[in-house]
């Protein structure tokens, strides 16, 4: 059996972000137990929002040629995939986890995605952790995916994620759990 491949996706626009600490934290978990791990960090990325033209409907493929082309297979060989966003604006995923979770809509129409195991993190301050993972983990369930858990850490400043140990025990125990159902 070939060991488990699990991609983590920080959709932080920030460098060294409180959202990156805790998704390698998620690959770290994992990674002793023999997955094959990467780490993402969509910001450093060229991705365009959705135009909605539909033609993935048909096609199974987005035709917008940016740097998600080069995400696409990777998500599809993908076994699992945690996807991490700071919370923006007190309630909501930030723009960079939007258009991330919009252009996989071309896996939707062909159920790509079905079946892999998935987790969401979300970090902010006090407010918008539930509402942001929730937003994630409904695209993961609209995919047909199966959602191993989520993470909620509390920072406000750069690093402060650090003064959180629960929050990376909490990931440490989702890079567990989604190992667990892979194996």
């Amino acid at each position: 059996m070939k060991p488990p491949n699990i991609i983590g996706i920080s959709c932080s626009p920030r460098a060294n972000s409180n959202t990156d600490m805790l998704v390698e934290a998620v690959l770290e978990a994992a990674a002793p137990k023999t997955a094959r791990t990467e780490f993402v960090k969509v910001a450093a990325m060229n991705i365009s929002p959705c135009d909605a033209c539909w033609s993935c409907r048909e096609s199974g493929a987005c035709h917008i040629a940016d740097d998600m082309q080069s995400l696409y297979p990777k998500l599809e060989q993908a076994d699992g995939i945690v996807i991490g966003t700071p919370v923006h604006m007190g309630h909501n995923v930030s723009g960079h986890a939007q258009i991330f979770l919009d252009r996989t809509f071309p896996f939707w129409h062909q159920k790509k995605l079905k079946n892999k195991v998935g987790g969401s993190i979300a970090v902010g301050n006090r407010r918008g952790g539930i509402c942001s993972t929730r937003v994630i983990n409904d695209v993961l369930l609209d995919q047909e995916m199966i959602i191993a858990g989520y993470v909620t850490g509390y920072a406000l400043a750069a690093g402060d994620i650090q003064k959180d140990p629960r929050a990376f025990r909490e990931a440490s125990e989702l890079g567990k759990r989604m190992l667990e159902l892979l194996t």
